[in-house]
């Protein structure tokens, strides 16, 4: 995404049927903003995220699973996650997110 340019977020990202749709919108050193774009039923693996993240739900709901706990976020919800620990993502609809690594 340009600099001084401004978009609908729900169209920045669509879905694709075999695999989700990661959009990357800025990366600098540990920080990133990334739309992800996730189908019903469909599983992003076990994954760590270098930095604290913040996921935000677009659209749709999701259910975010730990080692430990499984906890549904939903449209205009927001949830933290901490560095390094593993988590999948699994989509209980069609959603689309988006995440904040600081």
């Amino acid at each position: 995404m340009e600099y001084h340019t401004k978009e609908k977020i729900e169209k920045l990202v669509d879905y694709k049927e075999e695999s989700i749709n990661a959009k990357v919108l800025l990366k600098k050193e540990d920080s990133a903003l990334l739309l992800i774009a996730i189908k019903k039923d469909q599983l992003m693996p076990d994954h760590i995220s270098p930095t604290d993240a913040f996921l935000y739900v677009i659209e749709g709901e999701v259910e975010f699973r730990t080692k430990n706990n499984n906890y549904e976020v939903d449209k205009n919800e927001i949830f933290a996650i901490k560095a390094n620990e593993p988590h999948c993502v699994f989509g209980k609809q069609d959603s689309k997110i988006m995440v904040v690594r600081i």
